[in-house]
């Protein structure tokens, strides 16, 4: 149908995506929460997302029962041709290349950290090989020193002399000049957006990198989506993902993005957290009681060496989803319970020692404070945080009990309470990073 596109991405592409539309019919793309559940349901009939485009797949999904899909909105999503041949077109024009969790060039660590969780689509310019080649996250608060910023340029050239890509977020202060020091120094560079791909595939600061093949953009959002919060903060799980260590060369303590993206990968234990020690903020050293470790002082030689995996295994920032699914779409959902925990909250008797429930709150509750940075409704928690209902309306429930979340009425919706040591999803000065507008 359109030349590039696997059949398979065609077919999430016209179920997941805007393409441009706005969805004044009621029919609008299915969520990742929805498309795990069409995913499963392919599974277990021997079909693949293309098979939706071709007579048997429309034959087996009419008058289908598929929990918290509608048949007759996925027929009428993938009647999207015609927006999709456009959204293709001006994709391509801008050097633009989509993958879904099929095709081969997907990057196979995301469903190795992420399982359930990673994304099914994956838009990206420049040279997709840097997907699979692993490397030196390097992340820190947009405002940072002078110094921190030359500590970042080191690092990062010391990569390049290595042939070590440098993996961050594309942000103003660390992310962007260690990007820049690495092509700089004839190196390799990853940056992982949360907004605006179509807009910075065409900028004058990457063209160069681009065209030379050592620099690649990527964004699980629709190219056109303008920067939020929470994609702010998702996109720092791609960033670990996609990396063999990471190193936090600034953080401010509790708060931020920086702060927020490495205590969920401490957590998670799958990648080592390393931080800047030398003139180090207090957020660095707090890191480090939390199990961070010190990046080495120069000179910086043989640093693959520290690309060893923490002791605990564990599936990064998706281990309460269970494992890993298997490389070829379709893929299970991405809304199941936490094992042991169909009730989150269910009742025990008196005497019974307490499961792991407890334990579960304590490390969700880090990652659910950072989806409430802005009001949100139940609904938006399931599907951003992949849970089932009743998990999600329980969790909810203790942590407005527990003073840290508020629920807002008329709407219903609720918010993280910003006081108290684990408000950690805004800067230091109150603010939540440089907010351009809203995504789809």
């Amino acid at each position: 149908m359109h030349d590039g596109l696997s059949a398979d991405t065609q077919a999430v592409l016209l179920l997941c995506a805007r393409l441009g539309q706005v969805e004044s019919n009621g029919t609008k793309p299915l969520t990742p929460k929805q498309y795990g559940v069409l995913a499963r349901w392919l599974r277990e009939r021997s079909m693949r997302p293309a098979d939706l485009l071709e007579t048997r797949g429309r034959t087996e999904l009419t008058g289908s029962q598929i929990p918290g899909v509608d048949p007759e909105a996925v027929a009428a999503l993938l009647d999207r041709g015609a927006a999709l041949g456009m959204m293709a077109e001006r994709w391509a024009n801008r050097g633009l290349w989509v993958l879904s969790r099929g095709d081969e060039g997907y990057p196979a660590r995301f469903k190795t950290y992420l399982g359930h969780g990673a994304p099914p689509l994956l838009f990206g310019a420049g040279n997709p090989e840097l997907l699979q080649s692993g490397g030196l996250a390097m992340v820190g608060a947009r405002e940072v020193s002078e110094e921190d910023i030359e500590y970042a340029r080191r690092v990062a050239s010391a990569c390049a002399a290595q042939g070590i890509a440098v993996i961050s977020g594309g942000a103003r202060g660390v992310d962007l000049e260690s990007m820049a020091a690495a092509f700089d120094a004839n190196g390799s560079a990853l940056g992982v957006l949360p907004d605006s791909l179509s807009r910075s595939a065409v900028s004058a600061r990457y063209r160069e990198g681009l065209m030379a093949g050592r620099l690649a953009l990527v964004s699980p959002y629709d190219p056109e989506a303008r920067w939020f919060a929470y994609t702010a903060m998702e996109r720092n799980k791609l960033i670990y993902a996609l990396s063999d260590a990471a190193l936090v060369v600034a953080a401010a303590a509790e708060s931020g993005g920086t702060w927020a993206g490495a205590v969920e990968a401490l957590e998670y234990g799958r990648v080592t957290v390393y931080v800047k020690t030398s003139g180090a903020p207090e957020g660095n050293r707090k890191l480090l009681a939390r199990g961070a470790q010190p990046f080495p002082d120069q000179p910086w030689e043989g640093l693959r060496s520290l690309f060893v995996p923490p002791p605990r295994e564990a599936s990064l920032f998706g281990s309460a989803l269970g494992p890993a699914p298997p490389p070829s779409e379709p893929e299970p959902p991405s809304a199941v319970p936490v094992a042991g925990c169909a009730s989150p909250e269910a009742p025990r008797a008196a005497g019974t020692p307490r499961t792991n429930t407890e334990d579960v709150f304590a490390r969700v509750l880090p990652v659910l404070l950072a989806a409430l940075s802005t009001p949100r409704t139940d609904t938006d928690i399931e599907e951003s945080l992949r849970l089932v209902p009743a998990q999600a309306k329980a969790w909810l429930k203790r942590a407005c009990d527990e003073g840290r979340v508020r629920k807002l009425k008329r709407p219903a919706r609720y918010v993280a309470v910003q006081e108290g040591p684990l408000s950690l999803f805004s800067n230091s000065d109150g603010r939540m990073g440089e907010p351009q507008g809203d995504t789809p």
